[in-house]
C-alpha cells in the first residue's frame, strides 16, 4: 500500500515537471521577442535622432498631419535581409499635449502648435514589432536653438535625446 502511495506521488510530481517543461520554451520565446522588439524600438529612436540631427532647426517639416496626441509617421522599416525578424515604426510629434512637460522637462511649446515646432523639442515615439509582441519607446529630442539663432550651423553634438519613456 505504501509503495502505491509513493508511486502516485512520484507520478504527480513527474507530470507537474513535464507540464512546466512544456511551458519553458514558450516563455523563452516570448522573452526573446520582447527583447528584439525593444531593440527595434530603440533603433527607431536612433533613426529619428539621426534624421533630426541632420536637419536641426527645420523640424516642422516632419510634422504635417500630426496632432498634439498622435505623431506624423517618420519611418516604417524592417530589418535588412531579415524582414521576418520584425520592424519598427517611428513617428514624431511636437511637445504640445498636456503632460508633455513631465517628459521634456520644459514648458509646453506655447508658441508652436501640432504642426509647427517653435521651441526645438520634438517627441519621437518608436514602436518595435516582432510577431505579436510590441515595445514602445518615447524620447524627447532637443537641439540647442541658441546656436541656430546665432547663425551657426548646429553640430550633431548639440542635438540631444535627453529623456526616455517605456511602455
Amino acid at each position: 500500500m505504501l509503495a502505491l502511495i509513493v508511486l502516485v506521488g512520484v507520478s504527480v510530481m513527474t507530470l507537474a515537471l513535464l507540464s512546466i517543461a512544456r511551458l519553458e520554451p514558450l516563455i523563452s520565446r516570448n522573452h526573446v521577442d520582447l527583447v528584439r522588439a525593444r531593440y527595434l524600438a530603440e533603433a527607431g529612436i536612433e533613426h529619428a535622432f539621426d534624421v533630426l540631427a541632420r536637419n536641426a532647426g527645420t523640424w516642422s517639416q516632419y510634422l504635417p498631419g500630426a496632432t498634439c496626441a498622435t505623431g506624423a509617421l517618420l519611418a516604417d522599416a524592417t530589418v535588412p535581409h531579415a524582414p521576418s525578424d520584425g520592424h519598427f515604426a517611428v513617428s514624431l510629434r511636437n511637445d504640445c499635449a498636456p503632460g508633455d512637460e513631465r517628459l521634456t522637462g520644459a514648458p509646453l511649446d506655447g508658441a508652436g502648435n501640432a504642426t509647427h515646432d517653435a521651441n526645438g523639442t520634438i517627441l519621437a515615439i518608436s514602436v518595435g514589432i516582432v510577431g505579436r509582441t510590441t515595445q514602445t519607446v518615447t524620447a524627447a529630442i532637443s537641439d540647442d536653438h541658441r546656436l541656430r539663432e546665432s547663425g551657426q550651423s548646429v553640430p550633431r553634438s548639440a542635438v540631444k535625446a535627453y529623456n526616455w519613456a517605456d511602455r
